[in-house]
C-alpha cells in the first residue's frame, strides 16, 4: 500500500510538472537569459554564446528529464548607455511520456551607468511549443476508486500539442565597492499569464513566477576570489531556493588562466530538503566550462532509488573590441 501511495504521488507530481513547471538549472548563474532578461549583454566582450545541458533522474527505473539550452547575446555601447539583444532556444523533455517543451525567446535589454551604479532592464517575449504522447499518460478523471487504478476512459477533450505566447521582464542593479562587486536582480516570468494545458475546456492560466537572485565577486587574495550566489523563486505558495559559493583560483597558464570549485544547496521554505550540489569548472582561452552534480538528500530519495542529476555548461565570450583608452586630439597634427 505504501508503494502504491508513493507511485500515485510521483504520478501526480509528474502530471503537475508536465503542465506547469518551468525549466530550472542548478548552475543558474551560467544561463543569464534564462535567469533574468535584464542580464542579456551582462558580460565583458563583443558577443557571448552559452550552452547548457541537464540530465535528471536517469536511472534504470525512472525515465530521464533532459534540458538543452543554447543562447546568443550581444551588446551595443554608446557612451554610458548600452542596448543589448539576444535569443534563447531551449528544449525540455521527459522521455517517459514523450513530452517536449520548446521555447524560443528573444531578449532586449538596456543598461545605464549612473555614477558608480549600473542599472539594467530587460524584456523577453517568445513562443512556447508543447507536445506529448497522450497514450502514455493518466488524468485525474481516469482514476477508479473501486479498483485503485487509472482505468476509466477520460471524458476530457485533450490535444497532443499546444503553443502559447510568453512574456518575461526583469531588472538588475550592480556596483563596485572597492574589492566587493555585488549584483542583485529581480524578474517576473509569464507576466501575461498564458494558458499552458492540453485540456481544451480548462480556463486555468499559468501563475507569474517571481525570481530574486544575487551574486558577488570578492577577491580574498591576488589569485583567489570568493563568488557567493543566491537564487529564490516562488509562484504562489510554491518556492525554490539555491544558495552557495564558488572559489575561483587564477593560475599562471595562458591556456587555462583560472579554475573554480564550490558547492550549493537547494532547499525551500516550509518544504523538504532537496540536494547538495558540488560544482567545478575551468576557463580555457575564451571558453568557460562548468560541471555540477546534484546529490539528493531528500527523504523521498529512498522511493526513487538513486536519482542522478548532472549539468554541463559552456560559455564562449568573444574579446571586446571596445577601446579601454580615451584618445585626445592633438592640434600639432
Amino acid at each position: 500500500m505504501k508503494k502504491l501511495f508513493t507511485l500515485i504521488l510521483i504520478s501526480v507530481g509528474f502530471y503537475n510538472v508536465l503542465t506547469a513547471q518551468d525549466i530550472h538549472l542548478s548552475q543558474f548563474y551560467n544561463s543569464d537569459q534564462l535567469l533574468n532578461p535584464a542580464k542579456v549583454g551582462d558580460f565583458d566582450g563583443d558577443y557571448r554564446v552559452t550552452a547548457n545541458y541537464r540530465n535528471q533522474w536517469n536511472t534504470q527505473t525512472l525515465q530521464p528529464i533532459t534540458t538543452s539550452i543554447l543562447s546568443f547575446d550581444k551588446g551595443f555601447h554608446y557612451y554610458s548607455h548600452q542596448i543589448d539583444g539576444g535569443i534563447l532556444v531551449a528544449r525540455d523533455g521527459f522521455s517517459g511520456f514523450q513530452t517536449v517543451t520548446t521555447k524560443i525567446l528573444l531578449s532586449a535589454g538596456y543598461s545605464y551607468q549612473y555614477k558608480e551604479n549600473k542599472f539594467r532592464f530587460g524584456i523577453q517575449p517568445g513562443i512556447v511549443f508543447n507536445s506529448t504522447d497522450l497514450s502514455r499518460q493518466t488524468y485525474p478523471d481516469s482514476w477508479n476508486f473501486g479498483t485503485g487504478n487509472f482505468d476509466i476512459q477520460t471524458k476530457e477533450s485533450k490535444n497532443a500539442s499546444a503553443k502559447y505566447f510568453d512574456l518575461n521582464i526583469g531588472t538588475q542593479w550592480s556596483r563596485k565597492f572597492k574589492k566587493f562587486e555585488p549584483k542583485v536582480g529581480f524578474a517576473i516570468n509569464h507576466i501575461n499569464r498564458p494558458k499552458d494545458t492540453y485540456f481544451s475546456a480548462t480556463s486555468e492560466r499559468m501563475r507569474a513566477r517571481k525570481v530574486f537572485h544575487a551574486e558577488a565577486n570578492y577577491p580574498l587574495t591576488d589569485k583567489i576570489t570568493l563568488q557567493p550566489k543566491l537564487l529564490f523563486m516562488w509562484t504562489d505558495n510554491a518556492n525554490d531556493m539555491v544558495f552557495g559559493a564558488n572559489v575561483k583560483h587564477a593560475i599562471n597558464n595562458k591556456s587555462i588562466p583560472s579554475v573554480y570549485w564550490g558547492a550549493h544547496y537547494r532547499h525551500g521554505i516550509n518544504r523538504l530538503v532537496d540536494a547538495v550540489i558540488p560544482t567545478a569548472g575551468f576557463k580555457y582561452k575564451k571558453f568557460d566550462f562548468g560541471f555540477s552534480y546534484d546529490v539528493n538528500v531528500s527523504s523521498l530519495s529512498r522511493n526513487t532509488e538513486l536519482k542522478t542529476t548532472f549539468e554541463f555548461s559552456l560559455i564562449y565570450i568573444a574579446a571586446s573590441s571596445k577601446s579601454r583608452y580615451i584618445t585626445l586630439p592633438c592640434d600639432r597634427y
